[in-house]
């Protein structure tokens, strides 16, 4: 059985940090550049947010 990816949103963008949302987690997780980018083009999470939040992190 294939292991379905975790759906996360990228929150906001804050300097060098990204504040990632998960599911069942009130709060939202704070990474840097490099573990975003993995994170964004691994198979484990699929990233589901409003474009302007994706355009303004994805711009610096």
């Amino acid at each position: 059985m294939e292991k379905q990816p975790v759906k996360v949103q990228l929150i906001k963008k804050e300097g060098t940090r990204y504040y990632i949302k998960f599911p069942n987690l009130k709060i939202p997780v704070s990474v840097n550049k490099q573990l975003y980018l993995k994170m964004k083009h691994s198979n484990a999470y699929q990233f589901h947010n409003d474009n302007s939040a994706i355009s303004k992190a994805n711009a610096s």
